[in-house]
């Protein structure tokens, strides 16, 4: 969706974007020390910074960190005093165009909040809280760098040696920000939280251990070389950085490979599960239909014998009796149906089909039940496809999401079929507008057993599913307003 430039400065939906105005007056703050002789040196780290800014690793799930700009923005507050402020801040702004750049390129893709700033400076769809949480984790490093600076101009009223000066504040820098609360995602709290959960309770720590040492590596560097030292040894730890993102991406990469077979090891057990079920259902209901077969036939004799008997009030009663028991003994015959159904064997024999020719037979064969209930179909797309399907299950599917249809329909409704494509899948879409799904049980809406039908026993959405999937596509539901909307996705090839 088109964004305006009201929303990408301060978006009035997130809380806190205000935030993103707060390293402004710090960074301006810093130029009254802008000392003309040392311009060199301002434009030499401004620079490193840059180049550095678009290196980032993510290590967990929302923490995200840059560790080349702390270490070498951190070594410079106490080098350079309250001008780190407004060259942080240029840096910032220049690092931003090199990450939309590279990340455009595909040379070097964006991350996490990085990646949302590229798509929202290039106009596109973007998260917009991330907007808040960009501005205040900048704000955040600002007023860690105020901190080392003031409390680097303690230490040389009294003579404190740079190192040791350098490794006190960074403590008290981690536990200020600790204490001091922050809103949004990026906050310490979260981010500590979140990290040690991923990579255990001494992570945090062994963090704050390495951004120590590495910025006591600077410093020792520029105070042998210089500002070109410094700037050597910054990029210098670009080695660091690629060792670190190729482990935590390694780990990332064997976390998601470890979710995902855990998840078809989840679906493994769940299909034997029903497979199992199924299997046992069928002897037993096969069984059970043989003696239905049985009541249904005396109830049908029953009733001729009541049709023959002389008209009085006993032979209507048994006619009536004999009624009942032949309606009751066909609504079981209905359930076994749907259980033998649900229990077949899911191999496929397919075959290449007109798509539409199957649902306009999938329609007419419901429209008798549609017109029992004064509901009407109606096919309002085709756009035809050949795709290669079982018929015999496809027909399954569409017949169990017609009824479904036709059951949730209002006495006048409708129900539409648009049958349409893509480039990779057939779609065919069934839409009814009757009260909708109850939100309550839509995350569980395709498993067995679950319906909202007073009579229903919920195994014609979970069959569907299975038939669907068998083929490689899927069926999902997506809420309207008013009624229900059910696509089946079907691949082409």
């Amino acid at each position: 969706m088109p964004v305006s430039w009201t929303d990408r400065i301060s978006p009035r939906e997130v809380p806190f974007s205000w935030a993103r105005f707060g390293h402004v007056p710090l960074a301006l703050a810093g130029l009254f020390w802008f000392d003309p002789a040392a311009w060199r040196t301002y434009a030499l780290f401004t620079a490193v910074l840059t180049v550095v800014w678009p290196f980032c690793i993510v290590m967990a799930d929302g923490v995200e960190i840059y560790f080349l700009v702390a270490w070498t923005s951190a070594a410079g507050a106490y080098l350079l005093g309250p001008m780190i402020l407004p060259i942080y801040w240029v840096a910032g702004f220049f690092g931003f165009v090199l990450i939309v750049v590279l990340d455009g390129s595909r040379l070097l893709p964006a991350t996490g909040l990085a990646a949302q700033s590229a798509r929202r400076a290039r106009g596109e769809t973007y998260d917009v809280e991330s907007v808040a949480d960009g501005d205040v984790r900048h704000t955040r490093a600002l007023a860690e760098h105020v901190l080392r600076v003031a409390l680097a101009a303690l230490a040389a009223r009294w003579d404190v040696p740079l190192i040791p000066t350098a490794i006190a504040c960074e403590a008290l820098v981690v536990v200020l920000i600790r204490v001091v609360p922050i809103p949004g995602r990026m906050a310490p709290e979260q981010t500590t939280a979140r990290l040690a959960a991923a990579l255990g309770q001494a992570m945090p720590l062994a963090t704050a251990v390495l951004h120590t040492t590495i910025v006591c590596f600077l410093l020792v560097s520029a105070r042998s070389g210089g500002p070109l030292g410094l700037a050597a040894a910054s990029l210098s730890t670009l080695v660091l950085h690629f060792i670190l993102r190729r482990l935590s991406d390694t780990r990332l990469e064997s976390e998601r490979q470890r979710a995902a077979l855990v998840a078809m090891q989840d679906e493994l057990a769940r299909r034997e599960r029903l497979a199992t079920i199924g299997q046992t259902a069928s002897s037993v209901f096969h069984q059970i239909a043989r003696h239905h077969g049985a009541v249904g036939m005396y109830a049908h004799l029953i009733a001729r014998a009541g049709e023959a008997a002389p008209a009085d009030g006993l032979a209507a009663t048994v006619r009536e009796h004999a009624g009942r028991i032949a309606a009751s003994v066909e609504e079981a015959n209905h359930v076994i149906d749907e259980l033998l159904r649900f229990g077949q064997d899911r191999t496929l024999h397919a075959y290449p089909h007109s798509l539409v020719e199957l649902v306009d037979e999938c329609v007419a064969a419901a429209v008798p039940r549609g017109t029992a209930s004064s509901v009407r179909l109606d096919v309002t797309q085709r756009d035809d496809m050949i795709v290669p399907v079982d018929k015999r299950k496809l027909v399954q599917v569409l017949d169990n999401l017609l009824d479904n249809a036709i059951d949730a329909s209002p006495v006048g409704g409708r129900v539409e079929i648009a049958v349409t494509h893509d480039d990779a899948s057939a779609h065919v879409a069934v839409r009814d507008y009757g009260s909708g799904v109850p939100e309550r049980i839509r995350a569980r809406l395709f498993s067995p057993f679950c319906t909202t039908k007073p009579d229903g026993i919920g195994l014609g959405l979970a069959l569907a599913r299975e038939l669907a999937e068998a083929h490689g596509g899927q069926v999902r539901y997506e809420p309207t307003d008013p009624g229900a909307l059910f696509v089946l996705d079907l691949p082409l090839g």
